[in-house]
């Protein structure tokens, strides 16, 4: 089943352009993963921005994980992770990934 994610970041004052320049990085380093369906940056306010991600499962979101982990880790320099929704399927252990945020809410799936 796959894993859902929803990330909403919004970037500290004066670093909106490098926390840009980190998403495109990691947008462009998704789109080599084979376990990554989706990976998109959306932002509908200013200064506030929404990543959309899909992995084919637990597995390719942690190796994901693993791969941006230099991007990543500069995202907390730049910006704030407001939120973090975690979905998955029958099985999955969101809650386990959702831990590995701040401010993370699992959502495992009913029907």
């Amino acid at each position: 089943m796959s894993i859902y994610l929803r990330v909403e970041v919004t970037p500290h004052d004066g670093k909106q352009a490098e926390f840009e320049e980190i998403a495109k990085a990691l947008v462009a380093q998704a789109a080599d993963e084979p376990g990554t369906l989706t990976y998109r940056v959306f932002s509908g306010v200013p200064g506030s921005y929404t990543f959309i991600e899909e992995y084919v499962d637990a597995a390719a979101s942690a190796e994901h994980g693993k791969n941006g982990r230099e991007l990543l880790g500069r995202i907390p320099t730049v910006a704030t992770i407001t939120h973090v929704d975690v979905y998955g399927g029958p099985g999955d252990d969101v809650a386990e990934i959702a831990k590995v945020f701040p401010n993370a809410t699992p959502h495992g799936q009913v029907f």
